[in-house]
């Protein structure tokens, strides 16, 4: 499947993808970058990341996923309403590990832990 992308594809799937890069992007790494004095990552994969590497290249890998996605799309599109559920799967992700490092921030308690899951 050969894909031909312009500029103006671009801005157009920037906007489309505006809630994940709001709260996905972000909201979870700036929620992060506040909430790690008073917590620890309990996701394995950014633990390692922000132990090795640091917080700013998280962040470079969530500007990747973004550019992954961009190019994964219209396969993605190719079938009625999965670019739509797998934005909407994303946001809430993205939604929900916001929420989940306000918390630490705010009240010492992560969702995560006042659900018992961890």
């Amino acid at each position: 499947m050969e894909v031909s992308y312009t500029r103006n594809s671009f801005w157009t799937y920037l906007y489309d993808i505006r809630f994940i890069i709001l709260f996905y992007v972000i909201g979870d790494w700036a929620s992060t970058f506040y909430a790690l004095p008073f917590g620890t990552e309990y996701n394995p994969v950014p633990a390692m990341i922000l132990e090795n590497y640091g917080i700013y290249h998280l962040l470079l890998i969530k500007f990747a996923f973004v550019l992954l996605l961009f190019y994964v799309a219209p396969i993605i599109k190719a079938s009625k309403g999965r670019w739509e559920l797998t934005k909407r799967i994303i946001e809430s992700v993205g939604i929900l590990v916001t929420i989940n490092n306000l918390m630490v921030v705010w009240y010492g308690s992560s969702l995560i832990e006042s659900l018992g899951l961890i």
